[in-house]
């Protein structure tokens, strides 16, 4: 069996698309993750300063106008460095950019501290903007410029507010670290459960795989079976595949049987032409003599005729390519033309047959398809019909044009009506001494059903048998239609 190894796995198409997407929807979601701890970080770390910039200006700006002293500048957290009291490092501008007043704990910082405003002041940074911050000496310092307006909203100046960085920074990257972490576990495991899944729905097809390939012609009987428990899809897969396997059986089973009786039945009339020649040849005759043997290897060669011709047929409305021109075929006129050659045998046996035609009975068909139904149906009836009536009935119903042939003959038994239209099938109680290979009935329902039609048949065993052949009829109005003479 070819191994097909260029084809990817199942799994391997799983854990990469599906395995793809989950692990990038993870990481997007660690990502949103980092954004909201980064948002909330630098909120919360703005959010004293701002606090502490609104304290200071509402204190100083008094009508219109800076007034420094006006805030209580000894204020601990404004005269030393401790980081336990949490300094906060305060100047004011004028509005020129002008330094006015800085808090005493900025010389305890020993360097040199920013006497200009860092950048333009701004009342509220956007949520996006990371912290601002500068080094003095070892200390990193991070900041808001706070801006100072009058009632009337003129510019008065600026505050400069810094604070000792307490970690701020450090948590950006411990956060992103953690949630790196956490992204790299998470997909982890997501991709070992897709793979333990994958192994639990690859179980049982790798089950079905060996067991379909250790299948052989002898054994398409058998169904398959996988061990474990089964998913719908699973299940409902091998259920197709065992039911394949059954047809498959059955088909090769019927072309066991039709090889074999199609050889049986070859064989037949050639053994019986072979013996009537060895017996004329084998010491002189009588001119009669060898006129019965004429007749004999006629009959024979007759019906092998008649097999060869049938089995022809079967084997072209097998093929679905088949091509078959449907044309307007007026089945009364049909039947009441292939009812000729049967009216001189059932005259001849004493049997009554009649018929009564419909001339509205129409219908788009292949007429020498349906003159090989009519044939076959009349034939039957004949053969099996010692002595009694036969009628023959064409009419419309509706959209349906019918054929129906009732005869009293010796019937056909219940058990055996629902093989009457296999092929090679013969009624084991009737057929004896009654010629016939068995092709006359599988292949009318075969052209019945090319014609989208229906075949019936009712029967009881000593009074008779009624075959029902219904077709669609063609939808055209006949005018003033005569009655056919029978």
């Amino acid at each position: 069996m070819e191994t097909l190894t260029y084809l990817p796995s199942f799994r391997r198409r799983l854990l990469r698309k599906s395995g793809g997407i989950l692990v990038m929807a993870l990481g997007l979601a660690g990502l949103a993750a980092w954004l909201m701890a980064y948002v909330w970080i630098n909120q919360m770390a703005r959010l004293p300063l701002q606090n502490e910039a609104q304290l200071v200006a509402h204190a100083i700006v008094q009508g219109g106008e800076l007034q420094i002293e006006a805030y209580y500048w000894d204020e601990p957290h404004h005269r030393l460095l401790e980081r336990h009291i949490d300094p906060f490092f305060l100047q004011v501008f004028d509005a020129k950019g002008r330094l006015l007043r800085q808090s005493d704990n900025i010389a305890l910082l020993g360097a040199p501290y920013p006497q200009t405003l860092l950048h333009p002041p701004v009342a509220q940074e956007p949520f996006w903007q990371p912290l601002r911050t500068f080094r003095i000496g070892s200390h990193t310092l991070y900041y808001v410029v706070y801006p100072l307006y009058d009632a009337q909203q003129r510019y008065l100046g600026a505050l400069q507010l810094a604070r000792l960085e307490p970690g701020f920074l450090a948590l950006y990257r411990q956060t992103a670290l953690g949630i790196g972490l956490i992204w790299a576990v998470l997909s982890g495991l997501t991709l070992l459960l897709l793979a333990l899944s994958s192994q639990r729905v690859l179980g049982p097809l790798h089950q079905l795989t060996q067991a379909t390939a250790a299948l052989s012609a002898d054994r398409l009987h058998e169904p398959i079976r996988i061990q474990g428990p089964l998913d719908r899809e699973t299940a409902l897969l091998l259920s197709a595949l065992n039911d394949l396997l059954r047809r498959l059986h059955e088909a090769f089973d019927e072309l066991r049987r039709f090889t074999a009786n199609a050889s049986h039945e070859l064989k037949t009339p050639l053994t019986i032409l072979r013996g009537q020649a060895e017996l004329a040849l084998r010491r002189p005759r009588s001119a009669e003599h060898y006129r019965e043997t004429l007749h004999n290897i006629l009959r024979q060669t007759e019906h092998l005729t008649t097999l060869v011709e049938h089995l022809l047929l079967l084997s072209r409305l097998d093929q679905p390519e088949t091509p078959f021109s449907f044309t307007p075929v007026d089945l009364s006129a049909l039947v009441a033309q292939e009812l000729e050659p049967f009216r001189a045998r059932a005259a001849a046996r004493g049997i009554a047959l009649t018929a009564a035609l419909d001339p509205k009975a129409q219908t788009m068909g292949v007429a020498t398809l349906l003159k090989e139904v009519v044939r076959n149906v009349l034939d039957n009836a004949l053969k099996y019909t010692p002595k009694g009536a036969i009628e023959v009935t064409v009419m419309r119903s509706g959209t349906q044009v019918v054929l129906e042939v009732r005869d009293t003959g010796v019937g056909i038994p219940p058990e055996a009506l629902p093989h009457i239209t296999e092929r090679f099938y013969r009624v084991p109680s009737t057929a004896a001494g009654v010629e016939g290979h068995g092709l006359g009935l599988a292949l009318v329902a075969r052209i019945v059903t090319l014609h989208n039609g229906v075949l019936g048949f009712a029967s009881q065993v000593g009074q008779g048998t009624t075959v029902r052949v219904t077709l669609p009829a063609l939808a055209i109005a006949i005018p003033d239609p005569q009655p056919i003479d029978t």
